[in-house]
């Protein structure tokens, strides 16, 4: 069978490109002839339509018009869109003919694009193709999308996703099922994401020394990494608070042995691998003037780690710990890439890591699952933090502890989230 996977775009860093990767990657395995179809041209991406590109100029402009307050024209704005879906009708009559089934990553969860969305709506009511509509995530979750005007928040609700006899649904996680048969009367099946730990290793001590020396970083500090995208959902003042803490016991843990063997220097920092959102631009002056009063010493490797999906991965070597603070998620890729690195997690216990994962019976450094804002930024009780720093510490200098977790944790991902748990779905599926 030919099957094409489509999104805004693919090939980079963010979950949605990774877990098609996985995908393509696993109906392959099963004899499949899998491409990928994107807004963007880069490696990764097979066959490229610019209109439906994440950052397209026209689409971000008309989003403007269409979720943020203010007067518009009504009648211009709605024939923008038909206009605009017609062309990208159009696009899709003339890439997409070849292929046999077609599975459109949020392109109707998300109201992202409408005219992408209602021009792949009139081309699966008009060819009968079978589609699998992947549903990261959906627009009623993100507020971004509380459209202000009427007439758009239709659209939404009728389209997003749409009701077709030769389409069907998946999710990433049951609650988003749930919300979907109780919104739209569409039954969805539950597909998490997933990961390859049967493949090779990426990360190695030589990696690690090389990044650390890129950072300043010496052999015997303790590092965090957030590997996540800088955005507001992923609650990163949470690490920030986390490393402070940490530090304010450095002085009584100074020169005791680490899990690695070797005497803690006494410093720690915090590490991003992720790119900031360009919406996410104000939230990051947040996030840099925490760490600055709290005296954390944030380094930014984004710009080296970004540069390719291998870097990325294998800049989990640098990590001690992994920070996975977010208090939305769809799923969690970082909580896998983690697992499959073999490194500890300090983590958020958001919604969906309650519902289908936490009784996987995973080890990891618990922040607890209830959270307030301030400011616009994440706080949890001193009582979560208290408890967190001490199995940190627990973990961090204790070797036989360390390996123990981590590697129970591998053999939980492997069983139950690796590319053999896919393929026995997506069998079901075709």
């Amino acid at each position: 069978m030919r099957i094409g996977l489509i999104h805004y775009r693919a090939g980079l860093m963010d979950g949605v490109s990774l877990e098609m990767e996985k995908w393509r990657a696993v109906l392959t395995g099963m004899g499949h002839s899998v491409e990928i179809v994107a807004g963007n041209s880069c490696p990764g991406v097979d066959i490229t339509i610019p209109g439906i590109e994440y950052n397209d100029v026209r689409n971000l402009a008309l989003n403007e018009r269409l979720y943020e307050k203010g007067e518009i024209e009504t009648q211009a704005l709605f024939e923008e869109i038909h206009e605009r879906s017609e062309e990208l009708l159009r696009d899709f009559d003339r890439e997409l003919s070849r292929f046999d089934l077609l599975v459109p990553n949020n392109i109707w969860s998300l109201g992202w694009s409408l005219p992408a969305g209602l021009a792949l709506y009139m081309y699966a009511r008009d060819s009968g193709k079978p589609l699998i509509s992947h549903n990261h995530d959906f627009w009623w979750d993100r507020p971004y999308y509380s459209s202000p005007h009427p007439g758009v928040v239709e659209i939404l609700e009728r389209y997003f996703p749409p009701s077709l006899e030769n389409v069907s649904h998946i999710t990433i996680n049951s609650i988003s099922a749930g919300d979907l048969l109780r919104r739209r009367k569409l039954r969805a099946t539950v597909v998490p994401n997933v990961m390859d730990f049967a493949q090779q290793s990426w990360t190695s001590w030589e990696k690690n020394l090389q990044l650390r020396r890129l950072a300043g970083i010496a052999e015997n500090d303790v590092v965090f990494l957030q590997a996540t995208r800088v955005t507001e959902r992923k609650a990163i003042e949470l690490a920030v608070e986390l490393v402070a803490r940490f530090n304010s016991l450095s002085h009584v843990l100074k020169g005791r042995s680490l899990y690695t063997g070797r005497e803690f220097s006494g410093r720690a920092h915090l590490v991003l691998t992720g790119l900031t959102e360009k919406r996410s631009l104000g939230y990051r002056e947040k996030i840099d003037a925490l760490a600055s009063k709290l005296g954390v010493n944030v380094v930014d490797l984004s710009y080296h780690c970004c540069e390719t999906q291998e870097e990325f991965f294998q800049s989990y070597s640098i990590a001690d710990i992994v920070t996975y603070p977010s208090i939305l998620e769809g799923w969690g890729n970082q909580l896998l890439e983690a697992m499959f690195a073999r490194k500890p997690v300090a983590l958020f216990k958001y919604a969906v890591f309650k519902s289908d994962i936490e009784d996987s019976g995973l080890s990891f450094v618990d922040l607890g699952d209830s959270y307030i804002l301030e400011e616009g930024l994440v706080k949890i009780s001193e009582e979560a933090f208290n408890r967190a720093i001490k199995n940190l510490v627990d973990l961090l200098f204790n070797r036989q502890k360390y390996l123990a977790t981590t590697e129970n944790n591998f053999s939980i991902g492997s069983e139950k989230f690796g590319y053999g748990a896919l393929e026995g779905i997506l069998r079901e599926l075709l």
